[in-house]
C-alpha cells in the first residue's frame, strides 16, 4: 500500500537552522523522510564503494567536497546521507564552511557516536544530534485513517517501522505478520546494518547474542549475562560486562529499557523492533531461521505475540500522549501491562485486553492495582456495554480518536 506517513520529525528538521546530524539504526525511514518530506533539493548519497550517487549521477569524493562547500557558502541546504562511511578528513574539510548555509548528515552506525560526541573529536559542537527512531504512535495512527479502528491500532504496532508500509496489502493482523517474519531472515539481520567498523567484527557476535536472547524473552541483567558467561562470550557471570552493550544498543534504537515500577534500577529490556521481538522468539521456539513453517503450527504462539506488540503499542501511545514515561510492574504474584509515570509518581495504569473480556477481567484488574495511583484504564478491541465508575473503559474507536 502506498502510505505517506508524515512524520512530526520532519517539522523538527525543516524548523532546525543550523548543521542536523541525523542517526538511527537502518530502516527507520531516515532517507524517506529527507527525501520525500523534507524534500531537500541538493542530497548526495554515500555508497558503499564510497562513490557518491546525486541527480542520478555518480560522483568522486573530491567532487563532493567541492560542490558541498560552494552549495553551503551560498546558504543552501545540503543532505549527505549514509556520511559514516566518509573519512572524518572529509568532513572537517566541509567545517570549513560553518556556519553558513544548512549541512545535514545522516547515518546508520554505532561509530557516529564516536565521531560526534567523543570530547576529543574535532566534529563536536558544530552539528545538533536527532536521533530517529520508529514512527510515533499518533503519527502512524493518523496515517492508517481509512482501516477500520481495531485494525489501525494492530496494525500501528507494526507500521511503526516504516519497511514494513510498503509490504502491508490489508491482509489479516496475523497473516501479515507471519508473512514478514518467514521472508525476512536477511532484513532482520541486517537491521543492525553499518553499526560496526572492522575493528568490531567481533564485537559483533555479543551484540548479536544479546539481541536474540532479549528478543527470546529473556529481559534481565542477570539473566543475560549467566548465558552469556556459559556460552564463553564474557569472562564473569557479572552484570557489568554487558551494561556498555545494552547502552550501545539503546543508543542505536535496537534495545530499550523499560523501567520496573517501584524498583531501584531493575529494567526490562525489550526489543524496540516488533518484528525482530516476534522473529528471535520464534527463530528460538521453531528454528524459522534454518526451516519453513507453516502458519497453522505457528499461528496460536504468532497471536499470543502479536497481542504482547498491540499492548506494548498501547502503553507508548499513552506515555506519548501524557509526555509520561512507560514502566511495567512485574512481581511473582502479579504483572501489570503499563504504568504512565510523570516525576516518578503513576499518571495512568492500564491493561489491555485485546479480546473477549467480562466484568470479572475488571475487577482483577481494579484489584492488582488498587495500591497504585493514576487513572485506571482497561483498554479493549470494542466496548461491549460493560461500564465500571472507577475504571476507564477504552477501546479502537476511542484511541483512534485521541490520535
Amino acid at each position: 500500500m502506498d502510505y505517506i506517513i508524515k512524520r512530526r520529525e520532519s517539522k523538527e528538521v525543516e524548523k532546525e537552522s543550523g548543521w542536523l546530524m541525523i542517526y538511527g539504526r537502518r530502516k527507520t525511514g531516515k532517507t524517506f523522510m529527507l527525501k520525500n518530506l523534507c524534500k531537500f533539493k541538493n542530497y548526495f548519497l554515500v555508497k558503499k564503494s564510497l562513490s557518491i550517487f546525486t541527480d542520478n549521477k555518480t560522483k568522486t569524493i573530491e567532487e563532493l567536497i567541492k560542490e558541498v562547500r560552494n552549495l553551503l557558502e551560498e546558504n543552501n541546504a545540503v543532505v549527505i546521507d549514509e556520511f559514516q562511511r566518509l573519512d572524518e578528513s572529509v568532513l572537517e574539510e566541509m567545517m570549513q564552511s560553518h556556519p553558513k548555509g544548512r549541512l545535514i548528515v545522516s547515518g546508520s552506525s554505532m561509530r557516529i557516536t564516536k565521531k560526534f560526541f567523543d570530547s576529543r573529536s574535532p566534529l563536536l559542537g558544530f552539528f545538533t544530534p536527532m536521533k530517529i527512531g520508529l514512527i510515533s504512535p499518533s503519527d502512524i495512527l493518523g496515517g492508517l485513517k481509512d482501516l477500520a479502528a481495531e485494525n489501525r491500532i494492530e496494525f500501528s504496532a507494526f507500521l511503526r517501522e516504516p519497511w514494513l508500509i510498503p509490504l502491508f496489502s490489508k491482509e489479516d493482523i496475523s497473516e501479515f505478520v507471519y508473512k514478514v517474519v518467514t521472508k525476512s531472515k536477511y532484513i532482520v539481520s541486517s537491521l543492525m546494518g553499518e553499526i560496526f567498523s572492522e575493528e568490531e567484527r567481533e564485537l559483533s557476535k555479543k551484540y548479536a547474542a544479546i539481541l536474540s536472547l532479549i528478543g527470546a524473552g529473556i529481559w534481565s541483567t542477570r539473566e543475560l549475562t549467566t548465558i552469556l558467561y556459559h556460552r564463553n562470550l564474557i569472562p564473569d557471570p557479572s552484570p557489568n560486562h554487558i551494561i556498555q552493550y545494552l547502552k550501545n544498543l539503546e543508543g542505536m534504537e535496537l534495545v530499550e529499557s523499560v523501567k520496573l515500577h517501584k524498583s531501584r534500577n531493575r529494567c526490562f529490556y525489550r526489543l524496540r523492533s516488533p518484528v525482530m521481538n516476534i522473529y528471535y522468539y520464534l527463530d528460538d521456539r521453531y528454528d524459522i531461521g534454518n526451516r519453513d513453517i507453516d502458519f497453522e503450527e505457528m499461528e496460536p504462539t504468532l497471536k499470543k505475540l502479536i497481542n504482547f506488540e498491540i499492548q506494548n503499542f498501547v502503553a507508548d501511545f499513552f506515555a506519548e500522549k501524557s509526555s509520561g514515561r512507560k514502566e511495567y510492574f512485574i512481581s511473582q504474584s502479579k504483572e501489570i501491562d503499563f504504568i504512565i509515570t510523570q516525576r516518578k509518581k503513576p499518571t495512568v495504569v492500564g491493561e489491555v485486553k485485546w479480546g473477549e473480556y467480562r466484568k470479572k477481567d475488571i475487577e482483577k484488574f481494579k484489584e492488582k492495582t488498587k495500591y497504585i495511583g493514576g487513572e485506571k484504564v482497561f483498554v479493549v478491541k470494542e466496548k461491549t456495554g460493560i461500564e465500571d465508575k472507577e475504571v476507564k473503559i477504552i477501546d479502537a474507536a476511542d484511541m483512534a480518536k485521541m490520535a
